[in-house]
């Protein structure tokens, strides 16, 4: 069936956000299952370089998402939008965008700070933009645990409200955003 492209955001904005998707839900519950584990303990130390490589990747494909967003056409909103449900829509969207920047900020000021780790993926480290300061620390880290909550719900609303689009509405609101293969493209 040829996909009407009118109604569907630009395909490498289509796949930068599923890949941040996938991305930042894998940080989120790698965080989530480390924040539960005792400090300095194996698979925690493992697991949370790879829960800050996540993050480092998730912002800079944030970076590159909002470049694309912004010199891309944006598909027409379905006409059945309330103006509650359009207002609700873009309160949810702002508060991803603030969350894929705060989140890898706040995680890499108060590892920096802390004297933590900062290699990507046991290649490189990142250089250390903010000096050894436990109170830079604490603060980060406070920020970046109080934040997390905010992203569970935030996550957990945009993606209950995609599946009622899909399931309740049938409004297609989904189908802007679903990945396709390059033969449904035109």
């Amino acid at each position: 069936m040829p996909v009407d492209v009118t109604t569907s955001y630009a395909p490498l904005l289509r796949r930068i956000h599923w890949a941040t998707a996938v991305l930042f839900i894998a940080a989120m519950l790698i965080g989530l299952y480390c924040g539960l584990q005792p400090p300095g303990t194996s698979p925690r130390r493992e697991l949370l370089e790879v829960h800050k490589s996540l993050g480092m990747t998730v912002f800079f494909l944030s970076i590159l998402r909002l470049m694309v967003r912004v010199s891309t056409r944006v598909p027409p909103e379905p006409s059945s939008f309330a103006w509650l449900v359009r207002a609700a829509a873009r309160l949810n969207h702002v508060a991803l965008y603030l969350i894929l920047f705060a989140m890898p900020l706040t995680g890499y000021a108060f590892s920096s700070a802390g004297g933590y780790s900062l290699r990507y993926f046991w290649t490189f480290s990142w250089p250390r933009v903010v000096a050894d300061n436990p109170a830079v620390a604490h603060a980060g880290e406070v920020t970046h645990d109080a934040l997390a909550w905010f992203v569970y719900a935030v996550v957990a609303l945009h993606i209950a409200a995609t599946i009622w689009h899909a399931v309740v509405m049938r409004d297609g609101v989904l189908a802007r955003m679903w990945p396709r293969s390059e033969s449904g493209e035109r």
